[in-house]
């Protein structure tokens, strides 16, 4: 896993903190704003990261267009984070929705 110190940085937008080859290497702490892109044999397997809510659950998106369903990262801006469609998470009793826009959060 290939991290920078900038990607610790609290003020920074959502952004791609690391590209690791399996999901168990996404590491236990995420950097604030930061996500891991799992790559298998060069395809999108995964995007993970910990919710913006700041309640501690973790969101882990399918990003394989061979399974539904399926999100898309915006590969050309790594350093501002892009996921389509958005992000409705459901966790106990919770709900967040959300989109991730050119780094920001957009809450719905």
């Amino acid at each position: 896993m290939t991290s920078h110190w900038r990607s610790w940085l609290p003020f920074r937008r959502w952004h791609v903190a690391a590209i690791v080859t399996s999901a168990d290497e996404v590491p236990a702490a995420l950097p604030r704003n930061g996500a891991v892109l799992v790559f298998d044999a060069g395809l999108e397997k995964w995007v993970v990261f910990d919710c913006p809510c700041g309640r501690g659950h973790r969101i882990m998106l399918n990003t394989d267009r061979r399974r539904r369903p399926a999100w898309k990262v915006d590969l050309r801006s790594l350093d501002r984070l892009t996921i389509a469609p958005s992000i409705d998470a459901h966790t106990n009793g919770r709900r967040c929705h959300y989109f991730v826009r050119r780094g920001r959060v957009i809450w719905t």
